[in-house]
Order: C-alpha cells, then sequence, then structure tokens
C-alpha cells in the first residue's frame, strides 16, 4: 500500500553528494586495492548497503579491470594467475595439482569458518576459494562479464559473479579555466563516492 511516504533501506544509508564548487571539475582516482584482497579474515569494513565481502583467500589475486582493457590480455592475466597458483602447480598433471589445490582450499575453508564464513553443502565457501578476482565498475562491467563467460567453457574451472559497493574517491580540482583565470591558489579537495561494483570469481573446481 501506497502511505505516500519515502522509504529507505535500513542498512543503505540516505546520502547525498554534495554539489561541485564552480570552478572545479572531478577527476576520479583507480579503484582502491587493499580493501579488495585481504588474509582470510573479517577485519574489513562493510560496504555502503551493509553487505560484508566475504573472507578472501591468502593467495587470491585481484584484477582491476579497465573499459579499455584488451579483452585477450585480460584472459591471459586470469590464466597466467590460474597456472602460477598457490602451490605453484604449474607443470604438474592435472590430478596432481588438483590434489595440492583441494589441500590449499580446504585449509582456506577452515580458516574462514574460524573467521565467520560458512559453506555449502556442496563445499563452495563463498568466497575465499576464489583463485582469481576481477573487479570492474561502470563501463568495465562489460568487459568482466565477457572475460567471465569465457572461462566458463572450461570444465574444471568454475565462475562466480558477484555483486557489491564500493567507497572511491574523487579528487576535486581547479579546470583549466579556473587556473588560467588566476585562481591557483586554492586548494584541491577529496570526496567519497559510493559506486556499484561487479566481481567475477575464478577458481579451479575441487573435483
Amino acid at each position: 500500500m501506497d502511505t505516500g511516504e519515502e522509504t529507505t533501506l535500513s542498512n543503505r544509508p540516505n546520502t547525498k553528494l554534495l554539489p561541485i564548487p564552480k570552478g572545479f571539475r572531478i577527476q576520479k582516482r583507480p579503484l582502491p586495492r587493499q580493501s579488495l584482497s585481504h588474509p582470510v579474515s573479517r577485519d574489513g569494513v562493510p560496504d555502503a548497503d551493509g553487505y560484508m565481502p566475504g573472507p578472501r583467500a591468502s593467495h587470491t589475486v585481484v584484477i582491476n579491470v579497465a573499459a579499455k582493457t584488451p579483452f585477450m590480455s585480460l584472459v591471459k592475466r586470469v590464466r597466467k594467475a590460474l597456472e602460477n597458483g598457490p602451490e605453484k602447480t604449474k607443470g604438474l598433471s592435472l590430478a596432481a595439482r588438483m590434489a595440492a589445490l583441494q589441500a590449499v582450499q580446504r585449509n582456506d575453508s577452515n580458516s574462514a569458518r574460524a573467521n565467520g564464513g560458512s559453506a555449502s553443502s556442496t563445499g563452495i565457501l563463498t568466497d575465499s576459494l576464489d583463485d582469481v578476482v576481477m573487479v570492474a565498475t561502470g563501463r568495465a562491467i562489460q568487459k568482466a562479464v565477457e572475460v567471465g563467460a569465457f572461462f566458463t567453457r572450461e570444465k574444471e574451472l568454475l565462475v562466480v559473479p558477484r555483486t557489491r559497493s564500493l567507497a572511491v574517491i574523487d579528487d576535486i580540482v581547479l579546470d583549466d579555466d579556473a587556473l588560467s583565470g588566476g585562481e591557483a591558489d586554492q586548494e584541491d579537495k577529496v570526496r567519497v563516492r559510493n559506486t556499484s561494483a561487479l566481481e567475477i570469481g575464478v577458481r579451479w573446481r575441487l573435483s
């Protein structure tokens, strides 16, 4: 029933960005890396919508995807990270590689459970077993989806997409007109902005 009142989710704060001052422009920074990959732990900070990213294994490789990154370049980076796994399984037979990866992932699962994680009946833990994670925002999301779809054709790999929010930093700097007008003595500013992101996790299957 429509009561005429605006409602908001309790875990999604209603915050609005302040307007950009006259004579300034926005200069976006690259995605933060520190908050995307960390040892198996829940010491991280929840997203703006209240979502707590799952534990991340210490061996997980995080790749920030840019819209202009060539498709095959991303494919090669993901494949290289998979081949150079936590136990340096490159060159081993498939059976030996699976055994080594299974041992590492079992240890990560136990550590993640001790830190608040959970496993499903199929033995798949939410985030901690990913060997590679691609992170994309904006126009780069399509590129990450295309690369993830490419790896779904390989039966030995499991591809897991997730959506989340990221806190990113923008620099508010003087535009060219303000600089030429003699306002260069004004200080640049920064702001924190929440943006939607897509994670594509890629991992070796346990069986």
